[in-house]
Formats: C-alpha cells, sequence, structure tokens
C-alpha cells in the first residue's frame, strides 16, 4: 500500500465493475442510513492540502453547500487518499455509487453511452469533483469517469456524505426548484432533472457594479450559466465601435448560455450588476451534463439571438441612432420585460 509524505495509507481504486442498483432519480431520506462519520487522522499539512482542493471545487464550496464551520470540518477529517493510474476507471456509468471524490491532482475524463458511442462530457483539470449524483439520488452512476493522467484524489464515502451534505443541500433545493419551475427554459426538463439541476447550483452574490460576465472573454473549464435570484444585471455591449448599455436581466431570467451552448464562442456582452444582485451560477461541467434535455430549445434561442444582433447591428450602421433605441439581444433569455426560453 502506498502512503502520503505525512505516513498516511492511501487507497488504491479497483478497476473491476460492480452492477449498482436501480431506481428512481429521488432524495433518498438519510436517516436510513448509518450516522456515524468515518474520521481519519491527518496532519496539518494533508488538511491544507484538502481544504484548498475543496476551495477548486463548485460543488464543495461552502456557499454552495451552506455548511457551518463543524460540518465542514467534519468532511475534511473524514476524507480519505485515493491514488489513481492512468487509464483507470473511477467510477463505472451503471455501477452503485460508494464515495465521492475531490480532484488534487490529475486529469480526469467523464464519458456517457448514448446509444452505441461513447460520448466525452467533460474533462477535469487538476480541480473539481464528481460521483455526487449517485449518493444524492437512488440510482446508478450518471457516468464514467477515467484518469488520463496518474492522479490524487480525497474520498468521502457514502454515508458521511449523505449524513452531511445531503441534509444541508435537501433545503437549498427546495427553494431552487421553486425557482426552476417559474422558468420556461426548464419547461423540457423532467421534475427529476430539475432537482438534479437545483443540486448544482450556486449562490453568488455581487456588489453594484460588479462585472459577472465581460465580452469577449473565452470559455475556460470554470465558466458559468447564471440564473437571476434577485436584483438586476445591466448587459453591455460595443456595437459599431461604441459601448452601449442594450439590455437589463430581471430575477428569474438567466444569461450566460450563449458561449456555453456553441461551446466555443467568446462572452457576448459585459454583465454588470446594477445595485447588489443574488444569482444562483450553474458550473459548466454541469450545464454540459444536466441541460441535455433542454438543448434543442436552448439552440433555436441562440440561433434567434445571432440573427437579431446581426439584423440590430446592420440596422445601427445604417442609422446609428436606431442602436440606442432597438436592444440587441447578449447572452440572456429574451428582449427586455421578457423572461427566457
Amino acid at each position: 500500500m502506498d502512503r502520503t509524505a505525512s505516513g498516511a495509507a492511501m487507497v488504491h481504486v479497483e478497476p473491476e465493475f460492480r452492477p449498482g442498483r436501480r431506481g428512481g432519480v429521488s432524495a433518498e431520506n438519510s436517516s436510513s442510513l448509518p450516522s456515524t462519520t468515518r474520521l481519519t487522522e491527518k496532519s496539518p499539512e494533508e488538511k491544507e492540502r484538502i481544504q484548498k482542493a475543496m476551495q477548486h471545487s463548485i460543488f464543495m464550496t461552502g456557499q454552495h453547500l451552506r455548511l457551518d464551520s463543524e460540518q465542514y470540518d467534519t468532511i475534511v477529517s473524514s476524507m480519505f487518499p485515493v491514488t489513481v493510474t492512468s487509464g483507470q476507471k473511477v467510477i463505472r456509468e451503471g455501477q452503485e455509487g460508494d464515495n465521492f471524490y475531490v480532484i488534487e491532482e490529475g486529469v480526469f475524463k467523464a464519458t456517457k453511452m448514448v446509444g452505441s458511442a461513447r460520448k466525452e462530457l467533460f474533462t477535469y483539470e487538476h480541480h473539481g469533483a464528481f460521483g455526487e449524483l449517485a449518493m444524492m439520488y437512488n440510482c446508478p452512476r450518471a457516468a464514467t469517469v477515467e484518469a488520463q493522467t496518474p492522479g490524487a484524489l480525497w474520498a468521502v464515502d457514502r454515508s458521511t456524505f449523505r449524513s452531511i451534505i445531503v441534509d444541508s443541500m435537501i433545503r437549498r433545493r427546495e427553494h431552487h426548484e421553486e425557482l426552476l419551475s417559474n422558468m420556461p427554459v426548464f419547461s423540457a426538463l423532467t421534475a427529476e432533472n430539475r432537482a438534479a439541476i437545483a443540486d448544482c447550483l450556486v449562490q453568488e452574490t455581487y456588489e453594484d457594479q460588479a462585472v459577472i460576465l465581460r465580452e469577449g472573454d473565452a470559455l475556460t473549464s470554470v465558466s458559468k450559466f447564471y440564473l437571476v435570484e434577485s436584483g438586476t444585471i445591466e448587459c453591455w455591449k460595443v456595437v459599431n465601435g461604441e459601448r452601449r448599455m442594450v439590455k437589463t436581466i430581471q430575477q428569474n431570467e438567466c444569461f450566460g448560455e450563449v458561449a456555453l451552448v456553441t461551446k466555443g464562442a467568446a462572452r457576448a456582452a459585459d454583465c454588470i450588476a446594477k445595485g447588489k444582485v443574488t444569482v444562483l451560477a450553474m458550473a459548466r461541467d454541469a450545464f454540459e451534463r444536466l441541460m441535455g434535455p433542454a438543448e434543442e430549445v436552448l439552440s433555436k434561442t441562440v440561433a434567434e439571438y445571432t440573427r437579431l444582433n446581426e439584423q440590430l447591428a446592420q440596422q445601427g450602421s445604417r442609422h446609428p441612432s436606431l442602436t440606442s433605441q432597438a436592444p440587441l439581444l447578449p447572452e440572456n433569455g429574451t428582449a427586455e420585460g421578457g423572461s427566457s426560453t
């Protein structure tokens, strides 16, 4: 058995496939699981490494889970190290979930069978987390995650994960599900899909004039999609060489989807907080994993955005005064006053 620099044992992930239980996608009552947690002794250096890895995971941020300091410390104390080799499958699609993983080091690729072909979903590069969905719901693993390089992970077992994390997330999810149910862009999704998305939303707060998205910025692995929970966002865009305020986004509207749907396009506008704003953010990997059923709706919307932006830009070049009167459609839902579709 390998050991870390401080002497802690490193657990190797076994590659064999273990068939998982079949079940509905619904939150399981955590009271039916053991309430004990598996604590392992750690050096201050190891705790610091875990905390650093968790800070780079959207799922594990304190704001996302709303964990208090005692819950956070328990998670850190319950984690155990896992080392993997290149080509090793950490989790397999269809397998029952036993651990949740936070990446400390290494590159990992998530894939899923679609028909007879395996589709690449996302690549984690030296940070991130995976394996939460199967333990949050009574369902098998939704994807396979394979190490592309030698890697180091921190894991927490199912019982600890559910007794601490799931209870906290259920309360938050109920609020988020209510918000999603009122947004047309999510109408193509089932209630189960919306519940999974609700669990992946992270609340973020911005002060007046804070820039949330900047026009021209390229997508990265940590790019996000946003829903406005409260407040107003102003969208500014360069039109024919002049920077103009072209759109406002209100509560229950979304923005940031255009670049994610087109996969590679730069951000289409500056999105700036007008006053204090609270948004719910979805990480790029979660967007790509969970928004598939809404892809047709989003693609049609993006195509319409592109057509209208081109049309209005052409009108502005022929009649400059029209540019300040007709709102362009940047990365958001619809023309001002509507909700996202």
